[in-house]
């Protein structure tokens, strides 16, 4: 089991470039914990497979902010987590 968690958070106006990265890391296994804000456990094939294809779907794209983070496991276990009260189902995403 990874020692290490990538969380991938993102600011994209652009409705169809937002929804493109999130099904990109849902399809890569990573779970959503917040609408723009997704973790999964780490490998370094997964981190490069994130990286490179993220820059695949922006290419020149520079209206966007999106970071990539790497931490431990426990790091990210000792999160303060005030409320979980909003679920984020499969219509939100495709709200206009």
């Amino acid at each position: 089991m990874s020692q290490q968690v990538i969380l991938v958070v993102y600011d994209i106006r652009e409705d169809d470039l937002r929804f493109k990265v999130a099904r990109y890391l849902k399809k890569l296994g990573f779970s959503r914990i917040q609408k723009s804000v997704f973790v999964s456990s780490y490998t370094p094939a997964l981190l490069a497979e994130t990286e490179a294809g993220l820059r695949r779907i922006f290419k020149e794209n520079t209206m966007y902010n999106l970071q990539i983070y790497v931490f431990s496991k426990a790091s990210f276990e000792k999160r303060i987590v005030l409320s979980e009260g909003y679920t984020i189902g499969e219509e939100d995403e495709f709200l206009v």
